[in-house]
């Protein structure tokens, strides 16, 4: 399979030859050879999008069932709450006894944060309205999380947490999904589930 470190490879190995053998007609040979990699990359990249956003979200949670599954998490999909503003194309799992504290997934546009006015997609841990018992003794979990997740893990601006709105959340690029990386968002997610998951029950909550 192409991808874009192969083809880097292949340009800095393209570079070594050419010090070594000369120039002649090799370049040309191999300038041919690296513009067919990059059709074919963006050939597969093409064929891997079998449909919209909504069909990537959805085989992103089939993936993400499978794997939580194996470890003993049930989740159960919910639809939107059209009366706290989601929108139809994002996806709420609820994991938790406790209807008020749940996950969802979807894409949204930064305003006040880079990069700016483009797509991301976006999970989160929703606690929203339930800041002392919950909110503020998972943020004493925070640093802990992230070192086994491997990332940080977003807070809403404190403007929007001063409304009562309390998430974790983590971003990433938009190109994954129209490269239809199915399979490396589903880990993140399930990852990002297991963990936070993990710390919620050692606070009590099941």
């Amino acid at each position: 399979m192409l991808n874009q470190e192969f083809f880097n490879y292949f340009q800095k190995q393209k570079q070594e030859f050419l010090k070594a053998h000369g120039q002649d007609n090799h370049e040309k040979i191999l300038n041919r050879f690296g513009k067919w990699l990059e059709k074919e990359r963006i050939r597969e990249c093409s064929e891997k999008k079998t449909g919209d956003f909504d069909d990537f979200v959805d085989e992103v949670l089939v993936q993400t069932e499978k794997m939580l599954n194996l470890v003993g998490i049930k989740i159960i999909y919910v639809p939107p709450d059209q009366r706290m503003g989601f929108k139809e194309s994002w996806r709420c799992i609820q994991v938790f006894e406790n209807k008020n504290i749940y996950y969802r997934l979807g894409k949204t546009r930064l305003r006040k944060r880079a990069p700016q006015g483009q797509n991301i997609l976006l999970f989160e841990l929703v606690m929203d309205g339930q800041k002392k018992k919950i909110f503020l003794p998972l943020l004493n979990l925070k640093k802990e999380m992230e070192i086994e997740f491997g990332e940080i893990f977003e807070r809403e601006l404190p403007s929007v947490e001063s409304t009562g709105k309390y998430r974790l959340k983590v971003f990433m690029p938009f190109y994954v999904v129209e490269r239809w990386d199915v399979r490396l968002v589903s880990v993140k997610l399930a990852k990002f589930i297991l963990i936070t998951k993990k710390a919620l029950n050692r606070l009590g909550i099941v």
